[in-house]
């Protein structure tokens, strides 16, 4: 139990410590005000080379203001988190290399306005990339509780889009194509994982997740993958609510909130381990199969 607490602790502090961005981003740009010209490149090509300018002011103001916004995203997202889990640290890794990166990428452009040294942003680009196929992994991979052992199942469901497959896969098909004809190896490796990653979610969201029902508890699948087992002992409530668009789509939340979800509507169980949304575009189904599960589960009590 004091483990437990300990980690929540630390995990709390990290969280508030990634506002440190800030102030460090601020530290980078003044010290090197003076050196920097009244006109600077602040955006550059696929090539390294600068094809957008900003003025020393505006520079220092988006700057500080992208990071505060990155920030503020990044606490109040982890804030959310009670029980942190394998992936919850990994968000919290993933947020603390992409404020590094902003500070870096300052400095990087610092460099090139004052002493004209070439820029080379590709580390970053492949280092975000890396880091969210593995922030994925382990998305899939933890959090996923006992495999159920019952041999029969009361009921079946899945939830699918068809209009979200297609909405992943009609660019990551363009993106493809971008990423053959760019003239840098790396990028070009780069850009592909990023492709194969929105064409995953699209095949993800194809075949959709599969929720199989039964004395035991719920099992929920995608491409014969288990990907969370919810006993039926653990459940204590469940009801019928909607998801927020804003929160996206797919596998989401981190910690003891997990969604599964590809459109607005769902089921939200409420376990002894925390949360669960299924999502459904019949929530009544869920919620009577649920009812299935929690009978079965009170006969077996009082047998």
């Amino acid at each position: 139990m004091n483990s437990h607490r300990d980690a929540t602790r630390s995990f709390r502090v990290l969280t508030e410590l990634l506002w440190l961005a800030v102030p460090a981003q601020a530290a980078v740009c003044l010290l090197a005000w003076q050196q920097l010209p009244e006109r600077l490149a602040a955006h550059f090509d696929l090539e390294n080379l600068p094809n957008g300018w900003m003025s020393r002011p505006g520079w220092l103001i988006f700057s500080l203001a992208f990071t505060a916004l990155l920030s503020a995203t990044a606490t109040g997202r982890l804030r959310r988190v009670q029980k942190p889990d394998a992936a919850a640290w990994g968000l919290v890794a993933l947020f603390y290399f992409i404020s590094g990166t902003l500070v870096w990428v300052s400095d990087c452009v610092i460099e090139f306005n004052a002493h004209h040294r070439p820029i080379n942003l590709m580390p970053v680009v492949a280092g975000g990339v890396i880091s969210a196929v593995l922030l994925a992994v382990v998305a899939l991979i933890t959090n996923r509780g006992a495999q159920l052992s019952s041999p029969t199942f009361l009921a079946d469901e899945v939830h699918q889009s068809a209009a979200v497959a297609l909405l992943l896969a009609a660019p990551s098909i363009a993106f493809a194509v971008l990423a053959a004809r760019v003239p840098v190896p790396a990028l070009r490796i780069t850009m592909g994982l990023a492709t194969a990653m929105m064409l995953a979610g699209a095949g993800l969201a194809w075949s959709g997740f599969r929720y199989l029902f039964s004395p035991a508890g719920v099992e929920i699948r995608s491409l014969g993958f288990r990907l969370r087992s919810i006993p039926a002992r653990e459940i204590k409530t469940y009801a019928i609510e909607r998801w927020n668009r804003l929160g996206c789509y797919g596998i989401r939340g981190v910690g003891n909130r997990r969604a599964y979800v590809w459109g607005n509507r769902g089921v939200r169980i409420q376990t002894t381990e925390g949360e669960v949304f299924l999502g459904h575009s019949q929530p009544e189904k869920i919620v009577r199969d649920l009812d299935l599960v929690v009978r079965d589960r009170t006969l077996h009590d009082k047998f």
